[in-house]
């Protein structure tokens, strides 16, 4: 059962609830004493902005007249056409179904055949009894011996042939689906041909540019169930690591509903999968705190890099909510934010200079300042904002002299925008004031 739940609003069941008390009980780790996340906690306004849609990768078959459908959707959708990207993605959705609802006929008529019993359950034999009925054996045998053990090479050699009308039925379904759903999932059993066949009707990636678009136009109800059955087909996921950005999604659904404690929950769900928040690294991440306190980030970054990207956004948003909420935890999560954004930059770098070595914040940012990829990565990942955030953190938690080094790395570069203004700001303040309210997210 998916952790990001499906129940309706104002109900919560029992793995919910469980989930809910394991975090109540891990937050003391962090911050004894802090304050309940029942407290109100005022966020910035939640912007409506049209983020663009990401590109599946294409298909095996570049005429999948679903993956086209899609593309248009999403063209339409980034000139705010939501009306028409609406409908081609619904009919992506439909087209989709009708293939997968194809192949699998195709195959039930293969193994409704008098001899399909005969094949045991493989493929492979399958394939060779209906092809004995067009081919003779030594031509058969040949075409399995230039296959080299390939199913899809001997498949598609024998679909070159002339064969019946039900042998090439079989063949263009079966090819199909194992191009589609990988050669692992199936190897050469005709119940996992079928299975996957069947699977195939399910398009997670337009399910959710659906719920974004109901997103986009402030039809937030529908958004939300539309993100969770999105999340509940992320099985069929071309790129498994999409369903984070369907998490985060979905949290922004929460936080729009001023849902505050369900926009935590998806949000750990993705942070949660990362590496550093494992329940075995805990002593690592006091180290971590400990370091960045005591010894500044430049310490921090040349003994520390966690590479799980994929909760980076997470963890900023994370962070920014704790530290908000006053909450010391948000330390860690901003620190994380911020070394997984340099940590992809340092590697970056390192494809056009293998020999680079970080040395330094200020020399880190100046080339990435001088570099338009890195730039861009640097304002579209939030990275100046995190460290004006985490240097806040820092400096609430009596470490001013760490977040001073942070602020003053920011100060000065170039492309930081409103956060350099933002850290000169907090440079300026004094040591015991209270830190100025954050940027607000875009």
């Amino acid at each position: 059962m998916p952790r990001y739940g499906t129940r309706p609003p104002g109900r919560r069941g029992p793995r919910a609830l469980a989930a809910i008390l394991a975090l109540a009980a891990a937050l003391p780790a962090f911050a004894a004493g802090e304050k309940e996340m029942a407290e109100a906690v005022d966020l910035p306004p939640v912007p409506r902005l049209v983020v663009p849609l990401p590109a599946p990768p294409a298909p095996p078959t570049p005429a999948d007249p679903s993956w086209l459908l899609y593309e248009e959707g999403r063209a339409l959708y980034g000139e705010k056409r939501f009306g028409e990207a609406l409908q081609s993605f619904k009919k992506a959705v439909e087209a989709r179904a009708a293939r997968s609802d194809e192949a699998v006929a195709r195959i039930d008529a293969a193994l409704a055949d008098k001899d399909a019993g005969r094949a045991q359950g493989s493929i492979r034999a399958l394939v060779g009894l209906l092809a004995s009925r067009d081919l003779v054996s030594s031509e058969l045998a040949r075409i399995r011996a230039e296959a080299g053990g390939s199913l899809l090479k001997e498949m598609s050699a024998i679909a070159s042939r002339r064969v019946s009308g039900l042998l090439d039925s079989f063949l263009r379904a079966a090819k199909l689906v194992v191009e589609q759903r990988g050669g692992a999932r199936i190897g050469d059993s005709l119940a996992a041909l079928r299975a996957e066949a069947a699977a195939m009707r399910y398009y997670p990636e337009a399910e959710m540019a659906i719920g974004r678009i109901y997103r986009a136009e402030g039809e937030l109800g529908l958004a939300e169930l539309q993100i969770r059955r999105a999340l509940d087909l992320a099985a069929s996921l071309d790129v498994p690591e999409d369903r984070y950005a369907m998490l985060e999604e979905l949290a922004e659904v929460y936080r729009a509903e001023d849902r505050l404690r369900d926009y935590e929950l998806a949000l750990r769900e993705v942070a949660d999968e990362a590496e550093l928040f494992g329940k075995r690294q805990e002593y690592l991440r006091l180290a971590m705190e400990r370091t960045l306190a005591r010894d500044g980030i430049d310490k921090f970054m040349t003994l520390y890099r966690v590479e799980d990207a994929f909760a980076r956004s997470a963890c900023s948003k994370l962070g920014e909510l704790y530290l908000r909420n006053g909450r010391t935890v948000a330390v860690i999560y901003l620190a994380a934010a911020v070394n997984m954004a340099l940590t992809r930059q340092i590697a970056g770098i390192r494809e056009k200079e293998p020999g680079f070595a970080y040395r330094d914040l200020r020399g880190l940012l100046g080339r990435i300042g001088s570099d338009a990829a890195l730039s861009r990565y640097a304002e579209d990942s939030g990275l100046y904002r995190d460290m004006v955030n985490l240097g806040e953190a820092l400096a609430r938690g009596g470490n001013r002299e760490s977040a001073r080094e942070l602020w003053s790395a920011v100060a000065q570069a170039r492309g930081a925008g409103a956060q350099a203004a933002a850290a000169r700001a907090a440079l300026a303040r004094p040591a015991l004031a209270a830190g100025a309210a954050q940027a607000p997210r875009p």
